[in-house]
């Protein structure tokens, strides 16, 4: 497909835990999507502005496809893809149900036939050959992404997963492969108190032999995790992904970036100018956000 967005339709809707919606589509764009494979594979959804049925096309100028000429671009948010069929051509996407962001109160009132648009898919998961072990960490943003690791480990894959959830009805259940130890953590995070995920992340003793850190939470908690590991521990950047999959007070946060984003991009840039990896650039950038407050 050579354009940069698909088209997708609902096709059924399914309350799978107390608070995650699983939504599948279809429709010939979505029988038309290329997988990348990757366990956290991420698309940015893009939903119908007011009045609409479907958000309106993508178009590329400069080799950048995005809602050009559009005065009022439609929501966007990303999201990892679940699960794929290329066979049935459909596709799945689990929402974090509750009220109030745009996607999770899209996903609250889904209904078949509904229409939503996606960019071509993207992922930071990247074990190396030589790990021994992983260690899996989440809060229920993540909780989609670390279910499909941990469903495609192959056998024998050692791997400990700490999973933060708003309640016990929140608990799933994953088909493995792979010799998988969980510690599921209940009440805490998730935008609705504070996080327990560094805490536990630091506690968890590390097994001998190399190892593979995942990390999908909230940003802030993000930055204290990927620093315990890099800088108290001397792991390389290859050892490891943390991401921030959302931020907490996002808003205020974005209107200081705004003050400081060209500054930043310019380290980013720089630090690849200068032939670091995407990996160390991106330290490079969250150390200058840091220093100045963000």
């Amino acid at each position: 497909m050579s354009k940069g967005f698909y088209y997708a339709e609902v096709v059924a809707v399914e309350q799978i835990t107390k608070h995650m919606v699983r939504v599948t589509f279809g429709g010939e764009d979505v029988s038309e999507y290329v997988s990348i494979g990757a366990p956290d594979e991420c698309v940015t959804l893009f939903f119908a502005r007011e009045g609409e049925d479907r958000p309106p096309a993508m178009t590329e100028v400069d080799g950048e496809w995005w809602f050009h000429g559009i005065e009022d671009a439609p929501e966007g948010r990303n999201y990892t893809v679940r699960r794929f069929d290329a066979d049935s051509g459909r596709l799945v996407i689990d929402f974090v149900a509750h009220e109030g962001g745009v996607a999770a109160t899209w996903a609250l009132n889904a209904t078949v036939g509904q229409v939503l648009l996606w960019t071509r898919p993207r992922s930071w998961y990247n074990i190396p050959a030589t790990a021994q072990w992983q260690l899996l960490v989440a809060d229920m943003t993540g909780l989609p992404a670390l279910g499909r690791i941990i469903e495609e480990l192959p056998s024998g894959a050692q791997a400990h997963a700490i999973v933060e959830v708003l309640e016990r009805g929140d608990k799933q259940e994953f088909e493995t492969a792979g010799d998988v130890t969980y510690d599921w953590r209940f009440g805490s995070g998730n935008g609705d108190s504070a996080s327990v995920l560094e805490d536990a992340a630091r506690q968890w003793e590390l097994p001998d032999g190399e190892g593979y850190i995942w990390f999908a939470g909230e940003a802030a908690s993000s930055r204290v995790v990927r620093k315990y590991f890099r800088k108290e521990l001397g792991y390389p950047v290859t050892r490891f992904e943390i991401i921030g999959y959302w931020r907490a007070n996002s808003e205020q946060w974005l209107e200081k970036y705004k003050k400081y984003q060209e500054e930043a991009l310019a380290v980013y840039n720089g630090a690849l100018a200068a032939g670091r990896s995407q990996a160390e650039a991106s330290e490079e950038f969250d150390a200058m956000l840091e220093r100045v407050g963000l």
